[in-house]
């Protein structure tokens, strides 16, 4: 099964924004001295906000997905690809296990479990609840399985008794598809944005 789910490309599309949002402000703190306040509330919750939007329609897509080793190596790939740019930048603070990390070893994780439907929700709930694994190593960007993978379940879950058993859909009578339309190029969104981000912020303190 192929599908789009006009509900889960809005929700991814909302996430690209938040992360935009909060890149932009990451970098102007990292590179450009701002006074803004990133470990504080208001940003960290962005952030938890942002990386769970992602991981829960990334498990709820799971349902769908008719080529899921295709899909999981090519996130895998690109995950590797950012450890291996984040350690050349700073090998002390490399990124060896962030966000695409862990959603592509959570998308390997799911083509045996997403058999369990509506089990996985509350399955998710219970890993949610343990305390989350420290990062052994210094690292900008740490999202273990344990709890994160959690919110894939929930996702996976709720698209199975949403979308497959119920035919649940908001916005079957609406057009939004140019608002969806970056959710169907997340991933080369989340590669490149960085970069571009970077190259427009020099040329305006230039």
């Amino acid at each position: 099964m192929n599908t789009r789910i006009t509900e889960i490309d809005l929700l991814r599309t909302i996430a690209i924004a938040l992360m935009v949002i909060y890149h932009v402000a990451f970098d102007l703190w990292a590179f450009y001295d701002f006074d803004i306040d990133l470990f504080g509330n208001a940003w960290q919750t962005l952030r938890i906000i942002t990386a769970s939007l992602f991981l829960l329609v990334s498990g709820a897509s799971a349902q769908f997905s008719n080529r899921p080793f295709r899909r999981a190596g090519i996130v895998l790939g690109c995950a590797v690809l950012i450890s291996i740019v984040t350690y050349i930048y700073d090998p002390d603070t490399f990124i060896y296990f962030g966000i695409l990390h862990c959603i592509g070893i959570g998308m390997l994780l799911l083509i045996p479990l997403k058999r369990f439907k509506e089990l996985l929700i509350p399955l998710g709930i219970l890993l949610l609840l343990l305390p989350t694994p420290n990062a052994p190593l210094p690292t900008l960007d740490y999202y273990p399985l344990i709890p994160w993978f959690g919110l894939m379940l929930i996702g996976s879950g709720l698209s199975h008794y949403l979308y497959i058993r119920n035919q649940f859909s908001t916005f079957q009578h609406f057009n939004i598809s140019k608002l969806t339309l970056p959710s169907r190029h997340a991933l080369l969104i989340y590669m490149i944005h960085q970069p571009i981000l970077l190259i427009v912020l020099a040329i305006l303190n230039s």
